[in-house]
């Protein structure tokens, strides 16, 4: 994929002002389509160049919008038909996104094992774990996946949510507060993760994956309501081309962090943590399982006020 959402930043970027203006699904001269796919910092995709190739023979050609820090403002170019796909990014703004009533629905979801989003301090800080947060302030992107681990780190280790400053930063802006000292910890995922650590000597103290005993922010994919209804066989070989290159990557592991360091220039200490990772996503269209997932996770959100109100996956997910 984009080296999983959770491999995507490292920098800090800045958005581009995106212009709105429609998508012309096939234009008049040639009979092709085209589709407008958001991307991160880092994207194998784009930069391998076998997934355009791969769209171009099938009569589907690309253009890339972005750069984007993370999910949220990916999900709002899709809704105000900027662009037709969001990045595969948490599921967690995505269902917010949904709640706050734009019209999107559902095309893809994907799970990631090992899970290595995590909660981090330097060193100099004195935090050694989650009960010493109280009374410090945290960054995490609002609604997104550093919200949702951070609560669920208070609540494995009973610390009051109001004993915590949620500061709420995207990780253009938190890579900085965390190395400056201005926030004492950073909830965040792999990427910015593994370059803090190099960077800061950034110790973990709180991991998903060896915390938590299911996954509850997935990596998703989604798109306008009219387009889900129009253009049901473009999703599907988008998918079908997003879910090749995943398995590529997953298979090929350092070459697609060489392939995704021609953009980011991490340190090669860097690259090599998220190589030893071995991090394997898995993609599909949206199906049973896939809102039956989805669903719970979002339940759990809601239940601990990550999310704004109560969601049903099922209205808001189209299976192709």
């Amino acid at each position: 994929m984009t080296l999983s959402r959770r491999n995507l930043l490292g920098a800090a970027l800045a958005l581009p002002v995106l212009a709105g203006c429609g998508n012309e699904a096939a234009t008049a001269s040639s009979g092709r389509k085209k589709v407008r796919l958001t991307y991160g910092a880092i994207s194998v995709p784009k930069t391998r160049g076998v997934f355009e190739k791969t769209l171009h023979d099938q009569g589907i050609d690309v253009e890339w919008v972005g750069p984007f820090p993370n999910h949220a403002p990916t999900l709002q170019a899709v809704a105000t038909n900027t662009a037709d796909f969001s990045f595969g990014g948490s599921s967690t703004p995505a269902d917010q996104a949904l709640l706050s009533g734009n019209k999107l629905v559902y095309v893809a979801w994907a799970s990631s094992k090992p899970r290595t989003s995590s909660i981090i301090v330097r060193p100099e800080s004195g935090i050694t774990g989650v009960k010493d947060l109280a009374g410090k302030n945290v960054a995490v992107n609002k609604a997104g996946l550093g919200e949702f681990l951070l609560v669920a780190a208070l609540e494995k280790y009973g610390v009051p949510r109001d004993s915590v400053t949620f500061t709420y930063l995207n990780p253009p802006d938190a890579a900085p507060a965390f190395g400056s000292g201005k926030v004492d910890a950073w909830s965040i995922w792999s990427g910015p993760l593994e370059l803090a650590e190099v960077q800061y000597r950034a110790k973990r103290i709180f991991t998903d994956g060896d915390e938590l005993d299911r996954q509850i922010d997935f990596s998703t994919y989604l798109v306008r309501e009219d387009y889900a209804e129009k253009e049901s066989d473009t999703i599907r070989k988008v998918i079908a081309a997003y879910k090749a290159e995943q398995d590529w990557a997953n298979a090929n592991p350092a070459e697609a962090q060489k392939i995704g360091n021609a953009v980011s220039k991490y340190p090669q200490a860097v690259i090599d943590r998220l190589v030893s990772a071995k991090v394997q996503v898995s993609w599909s269209l949206i199906n049973d399982d896939g809102i039956a997932q989805l669903q719970a996770g979002a339940d759990w959100l809601t239940e601990h006020k990550v999310l704004s109100g109560k969601i049903q996956i099922a209205d808001h997910a189209v299976k192709l």
